[in-house]
């Protein structure tokens, strides 16, 4: 423990520390490589109030500000609420990670999620949604990654050539046509989207692949301004590509049903 909500965790092969306050994975690194897969905010305040910039936040069972759940906090409020430690495991080739979390009665939500982290040579995230009630459960959802990368000019975002996006910013459907270069502000939601994605960064001369189960939505985005909670120019170094189930392709769950989105990460250098 770093302190009372930071779990690290380390083993001969990676590292990674994860925040119980959001169920947020902060950091993920291989032994022996430079930089880390996330990026994390340099001016988080890490108060248990405000939702952490950077990680892993969970975006539950809400996303954005969609009309879904619109009684609930923008994004939901997973990323807001302490999770429980069901078990941490470490021995010298795996780390196993489960956590869990019920609704605040506040919410009105008869539904619980399990978050499942393996990291061995690679990174598997799996977040569960159980429906503990008699009805329907409708939401939507998003492992709203933060990619570490060494500059937004540096990158290429491979496997979405083909798709069709919506573009958040003026509401429109779009093609994308070639591979994604971050090229000012960024916020569209690849859809019908399944096959894996490379963010290629010849600055940091590594690939880092995401291959997701359970999620048919990949929404990219970067705001081109530091937030509240970035150094100066901080925005610069992160990606977000986020698996992600949203609008149309939310989840209709139904009663003691369970859905899973799963997401693999790899990060490997160019050769």
């Amino acid at each position: 423990m770093e302190n009372s909500g930071i779990v690290c965790l380390s083993n001969k092969l990676a590292e990674c520390k994860i925040a119980l306050f959001g169920g947020n994975l902060l950091s993920y690194r291989l032994k022996g490589d430079e930089h880390d897969v996330f990026w994390l905010g340099d001016l988080n305040k890490f108060d248990d109030v405000q939702a952490i910039r950077g990680g892993i936040p969970v975006s539950w069972p809400r996303f954005a500000e969609e009309e879904l759940n619109n009684n609930l906090p923008r994004h939901g409020f997973a990323r807001l609420s302490y999770w429980n430690l069901e078990k941490a495991f470490v021995d010298d080739k795996k780390i196993d990670v489960e956590l869990s979390l019920k609704p605040d009665s506040k919410y009105n939500i008869e539904a619980a999620v399990k978050l499942y982290i393996t990291i061995t040579d690679k990174l598997e995230y799996c977040l569960e949604t159980i429906n503990l009630g008699q009805e329907t459960f409708t939401f939507s959802e998003a492992l709203h990654a933060y990619f570490n990368v060494s500059s937004v000019d540096n990158v290429e975002i491979k496997g979405l050539t083909g798709h069709t996006y919506k573009n958040s910013l003026d509401g429109k459907l779009y093609k994308q046509e070639d591979d994604l270069q971050i090229k000012g502000e960024v916020d569209s939601i690849f859809l019908n989207q399944t096959n894996p994605v490379q963010i290629a960064d010849s600055g940091y001369n590594r690939v880092i692949e995401i291959t997701k189960e359970g999620s048919n939505t990949t929404v990219v985005w970067n705001p081109n301004k530091d937030l509240a909670e970035m150094s100066k120019d901080q925005y610069k170094t992160f990606v977000c590509v986020e698996p992600s189930n949203v609008g149309d392709y939310s989840i209709q769950l139904p009663p003691q049903a369970k859905h899973q989105i799963k997401v693999t990460i790899t990060s490997k250098k160019i050769k």
